[in-house]
């Protein structure tokens, strides 16, 4: 039978990127970065962080893109008008930047007059973010407000380095601002012990091909400079240990390391006094010696990439994958390491008290022991099947400061005229996720919510595998306490993709709606183009106050002339596999023969359009669309409702459908809309938007794919059909101009 569970038995993760229909797109070679809307009287005025002239940004120097504050105006949310960016070069503060790093923050207007606030400190300094601020008559011409910074990190509710992302909400009864900052708790419940003597144990599977990487490595917090300890595969494949240490290797110079693609070893290394000793496979390995360490604090460690060493030998980013990785503070004996054993699945044991333990059987990869908070998976880092999946390029897990004080919160604070502030405790602090990204604060009804952003903590959540995106809280009163929902991803991604990411509110003509902007799909090249702002989607509150997303009707004005409807004649000898497909009135349907499924060809072959059908299943039948497809190839979206799936993959097949294979971009799981549903799916340039019953179910990045091609419908396991079909023209999205 195929069935989309035995479909994805013969799939691997395609990284595809993915997002919604595109609403607007930066100018050429300029990237949109997080995303603002300010409401004024009927106009909306979007703000924007960009970097300009991408071609020419480092990517390894993420921090560095930011060079203006992209502008644009609306008012139906749908249709934009490019303004001139706001440019901080001429801007006095007290950090030098050269130019490029300068983080936007909230645009707000008080007493007639328009406020920008911003951020600019690099983050590689410590101490957390000043904020300064501009000030406006007109949106057009901006000057610096003196006295500055306003606001920043202040004890004792908040310390670290995180304070950006400004928020600004107006209560027009107490008359204040109330403003919220992503931010960093002074204090944290949990600490752990300096180390001197420990011991760190890897169950590693590597490709018999590399040399010269980077497995794990410590980075400790030390006043005289730099301090690491680092576990690296050198260039003739040997393991060893590099340190700011002088060490003398006292044993016999070790064989290169044999292990076959895919092989599991398991490496252990002891630091005990003045010895540090490498175990392979539970055997001694090599031994070296220097002065023993003194107790310190870790800052940070990495997982896939050496972070404390330069120069030209510095080694590459690790291939591969980290089934587990322990540290024990105490250098392990002898019987001690005979007794280290993998965790197998969920059930975690550990004998010998680790005092941190990451076993990549959650998607959070978090440490099970509960010393470290949660860690962020950068550049493509994965977990898949129960481990860290690293691909040698740019892919790493870092793991934030052991020993640093503080969790991720929500700040707040308010203000009568956002120049004097006060500080509150936090909103919400989590030990969940490592950063919140972004919050923004809304009401509807009796019920406060906050949503937030994040894509280095991911997770299984509301339906999705390795989630990221855009999270919410909830609350009956402003200041808290705020939870997570039972399910708390309101837009996102799975599959450890990044096709959404920062979501707002706004409302608009009395309702809700989520706005966003999207980014490339795969985490690894979040930063390459295309970035953009995708349609806005309602925000539906249920009775019990939980948030889900729905179409909005205002995308709409996207739709120019129909191209196909199902009353009109069909020529339903269009096809491929085997199967029947029949058309009466306006009802298409089609019967697969036996285990094969069938696709019958429609006419439109355009490259944007909205698809909407009412589909009816049999019990046990799967259904679902095709578009741009091409010479055997395409993307599609499948329907299981017995399975309780909805899946975006990309299918490759023969005519006779016999040797079909599908990628996985991303899935849909725990849905119940029954087998008569209302499908809707959006496909505008890079991106497709898919509602079942007019419930939001993907926002995806399909780049890659081919820009047109034929569109059809599929079925599978049993009879589908397919009524009020009609498939219309979207105006394609233009890449804007700067005014003169």
């Amino acid at each position: 039978m195929i069935r989309i569970s035995f479909l994805l038995s013969l799939c691997s993760v395609l990284w595809v990127n993915s997002a919604v229909a595109q609403i607007y797109r930066p100018i050429e070679n300029n990237i949109m970065w997080d995303s603002y809307l300010l409401r004024d009287d009927d106009t909306y005025q979007l703000f924007y962080l960009q970097n300009e002239n991408y071609p020419a940004v480092d990517p390894q120097r993420s921090s560095s893109l930011l060079a203006s504050v992209g502008r644009a105006e609306s008012t139906d949310l749908v249709h934009w008008t490019t303004l001139p960016p706001l440019n901080f070069e001429s801007y006095d503060n007290d950090y030098s930047l050269d130019g490029h790093m300068f983080i936007g923050q909230a645009p707000v207007k008080h007493q007639g007059e328009y406020y920008f606030f911003f951020d600019p400190r690099p983050r590689s300094q410590p101490g957390g973010s000043p904020l300064y601020a501009l000030r406006s008559p007109d949106l057009g011409s901006w000057s610096p407000i003196p006295g500055g910074p306003f606001l920043q990190p202040t004890p004792p509710y908040y310390g670290g380095s995180a304070w950006r992302d400004l928020f600004l909400s107006y209560d027009p009864t107490e008359q204040i601002w109330h403003g919220y900052l992503c931010a960093q708790t002074a204090t944290r419940p949990k600490r752990e012990t300096p180390l001197d003597e420990f011991t760190i144990a890897l169950w590693i599977e590597m490709p018999a091909a590399q040399h010269n990487a980077g497995a794990f490595c410590i980075n400790f917090a030390d006043p005289n400079g730099q301090a690491f300890e680092s576990l690296v595969l050198d260039q003739e494949r040997r393991w060893s240990i590099t340190s700011e240490q002088e060490r003398k290797r006292i044993s016999a110079t070790p064989p290169p390391d044999p292990a076959a693609d895919g092989e599991p070893i398991l490496l252990v290394v002891v630091y005990e006094k003045k010895q540090v000793r490498i175990y392979r496979n539970q055997l001694l390995y090599a031994i070296y010696e220097g002065t023993p360490l003194t107790k310190r604090p870790i800052a940070n460690i990495t997982m896939g990439r050496v972070s404390a060493l330069a120069g030209a030998h510095h080694p590459n980013h690790f291939i591969g994958s980290l089934d587990d990785v322990r540290i024990y503070n105490r250098a392990l004996n002898a019987t001690e390491l005979g007794q280290l054993q993998p965790a197998q699945g969920t059930a975690v044991e550990f004998p010998l008290s680790p005092m941190a333990a990451w076993t990549f059987e959650d998607t959070t990869a978090a440490d099970q022991a509960g010393s470290f908070v949660i860690p962020e998976m950068n550049f493509g880092a994965s977990v898949n099947q129960g481990k860290l999946s690293l691909d040698g390029k740019l892919a790493h897990l870092y793991q934030t400061a052991i020993s640093t004080p503080g969790m991720s919160c929500i700040a707040h604070v308010t203000s009568p005229d956002l120049l004097q502030w006060k500080y509150h405790p936090p909103v919400f602090s989590s030990l969940r996720f490592c950063n919140l990204e972004c919050p923004d604060y809304f009401q509807i009804g009796d019920w406060h919510y906050f949503t937030f952003s994040t894509v280095r903590t991911r997770m299984d959540t509301s339906g999705r595998k390795d989630a990221s995106g855009t999270y919410y809280i909830r609350s009956r009163h402003r200041d808290g306490p705020y939870h997570l929902a039972e399910h708390p991803l309101l837009f996102g991604s799975g599959r450890g993709r990044m096709d959404n990411y920062v979501g707002r509110a706004i409302l608009y003509h009395g309702e809700h709606l989520l706005y966003y902007h999207t980014v490339h799909g795969n985490i690894r090249d979040c930063i390459a183009r295309p970035v953009t702002w995708g349609a806005a989607k309602r925000i539906v509150q249920q009775s019990d106050g939980q948030l889900a997303l729905a179409y909005w009707p205002g995308v709409e004005k996207l739709a120019a002339e129909i191209s196909y409807d199902s009353s009109q004649a069909t020529n339903t000898s269009q096809t491929s596999g085997r199967g029947n497909w029949s058309q009466r009135g306006a009802v298409l349907t089609g019967t697969p023969a036996g285990n094969h499924p069938s696709v019958l060809w429609l006419p439109p072959t355009e490259n944007d359009l909205m698809i909407t059908a009412q589909v009816r299943l049999e019990p046990n039948a799967t259904a679902g669309f095709l578009w741009r497809h091409r010479d055997g190839s395409g993307d599609a979206l499948l329907i299981d409702p017995s399975s309780h799936q909805v899946l975006l993959a990309k299918l490759q097949y023969d005519q006779n459908m016999d040797a079909l294979q599908q990628d996985l971009i991303d899935d849909y799981n725990g849905f119940n809309f029954g087998t008569e549903l209302h499908v809707r799916i959006m496909l505008r340039s890079h991106r497709v938007d898919v509602y079942i019953n007019d419930q939001w179910t993907h926002s995806t990045s399909l780049i890659g794919a081919a820009p047109t091609g034929r569109t059809g419908l599929i079925t599978a396991n049993g009879t589908a059909r397919f009524t009020q079909l009609r498939i219309r023209q979207l105006k394609p999205l233009e890449t804007p101009t700067l005014p003169p």
